[in-house]
């Protein structure tokens, strides 16, 4: 089955530039009023932060996807109720052609019986009253039997057309069983995949904001940094190649951040549609929490590969078509090319069940090694972060002793929360390495998952 692509929203990109000049009176006015309106902003209610689990429970009740794969559902099950009613018109059909052929049959049995007694009648009379009587009684008959065998080609034409009518519809009803237990495993994966999915998108866009957020500290420091510059220039302590480098780097910083910016807001808008809200509808995201104990992944082996395996919804569909095909190849009311056709599909499902069998062994491994390399790096980010906690402590002590400046020490609180992010970028992909592992021993299949992946990739 074919997925629709989700498209994505563009976020309105805000560029402003900042002048200087002698201060006016218009201007004054207009600086009055946008500092009520940020005041304004600043007292509005914020909405309240969603968990991922209460994210997710929205994803599951309202997301389109869902809602298309129902209405697939009752369109295939509409199909299904008309096949039935066909079948049952064919049936009827028949019915009637072979009560008319009974009727007929009765009548001309009686009808030749009546005939006789005109006959006999005609002998006892005898003469022309006789012949004439004898006449009518042969003309009579012959009637009545040319009315047995219309009724009767009646019927075996009616058979002949509802034979063929009825493969037809068993043939589609067919398909459509096959296609209603698709679409129940489609359904069925897809309250699996909108888990994990949510699951990315939510500890992306908490990736993100945090990323926007030491954007935005850098972003202050860089201005800060060219401002003293500029002090340093304007006393002859720096060049004018200096000063055009941290201005470079300001202007650089200022795109980084709307970039992360836009990019935010385009998380946002994703995790909005999925969950059946507004686009711009504000969201604010409770973290995660990061998980305590690292786990490697079990080793691999034929009896996980079997797991696996068995749970392959794919796999089944291709022994399903190999058994349709088998099934059409012993019809011997078929054709001898169409026979050779069964043939050549039931060779080219083995070999298609082969290509599947080799992927979900190479997925399995792939998994397998993803959970152990996301592991390896969560533990280094946690032993990294422990030891630049303790190098932060030690520097805050080292600012108040007056041994570090104010501009050092905050650039030396960037690298620790740059740190702290780290972290929890590797805990979260850690998690997320465990849940793919865990659909495809279910059978969950990762179509949908791995496209969102990709994007945010």
């Amino acid at each position: 089955m074919k997925f629709y692509q989700y498209k994505k929203a563009c976020a309105l990109l805000v560029t402003g530039a900042l002048t200087a000049g002698t201060a006016v009176p218009a201007f004054a006015a207009e600086t009055k009023q946008a500092e009520e309106t940020t005041e304004l902003a600043a007292e509005a209610p914020k909405a309240e932060p969603m968990t991922l689990e209460e994210i997710q429970k929205l994803v599951l009740k309202n997301n389109r996807l869902k809602t298309t794969l129902e209405l697939n559902a009752e369109k295939v099950a509409a199909g299904l109720n008309a096949i039935d009613d066909g079948l049952d018109e064919l049936r009827d059909t028949q019915d009637d052609a072979a009560r008319a052929r009974r009727q007929a049959s009765q009548a001309a049995s009686a009808g030749q019986a009546g005939a006789g007694q005109v006959g006999q009648i005609g002998g006892i009379l005898g003469g022309a009253v006789g012949v004439a009587l004898g006449g009518l009684a042969d003309i009579s008959g012959g009637l009545l039997s040319g009315s047995v065998k219309t009724a009767s080609a009646m019927e075996d034409m009616v058979d002949s057309i509802a034979d063929q009518q009825r493969d037809v519809l068993e043939d589609q009803q067919k398909e459509l069983k096959n296609t209603k237990q698709d679409l129940n495993k489609t359904k069925e994966d897809w309250d699996n995949e909108a888990l994990a999915v949510t699951q990315l998108l939510v500890t992306k866009t908490v990736q993100v904001e945090k990323g926007v957020g030491l954007l935005s500290q850098k972003q202050a420091l860089l201005e800060r940094v060219c401002q003293i510059e500029e002090k340093k220039a304007e006393l002859g302590f720096s060049t004018p190649t200096d000063l055009s480098g941290k201005k470079l780097e300001v202007s650089q910083g200022a795109k980084d951040l709307q970039d992360a910016k836009d990019g935010l807001t385009l998380l946002k808008r994703q995790l909005n549609d999925l969950m059946g809200r507004e686009l711009d509808e504000e969201l604010n995201i409770t973290p995660p929490e990061l998980t305590r104990v690292i786990e490697t992944a079990p080793a691999y082996s034929e009896e996980l590969l079997k797991t696996a395996t068995d749970k392959n919804y794919k796999l089944k569909t291709l022994r399903r078509d190999k058994q349709q095909a088998e099934k059409d190849s012993k019809d011997t009311t078929k054709y001898d090319g169409q026979i050779k056709a069964s043939r050549l599909d039931m060779d080219l499902a083995d070999v298609a069940m082969q290509d599947q069998q080799a992927n979900i062994a190479n997925d399995l491994k792939k998994k397998l090694d993803r959970i152990n390399a996301a592991a390896a790096v969560y533990q280094n980010k946690k032993d990294a972060y422990a030891k630049a906690k303790t190098e932060w402590e030690q520097q805050q002590v080292s600012a108040k002793l007056g041994l570090v400046s104010a501009v050092e020490l905050q650039a030396l609180q960037l690298q620790f929360e740059q740190t702290e992010m780290e972290l929890s970028a590797a805990a979260y992909d850690y998690d997320l390495a465990w849940a793919e592992y865990n659909m495809l021993m279910d059978g969950t299949t990762l179509d949908i998952y791995d496209t969102y992946k990709a994007q945010l990739g």
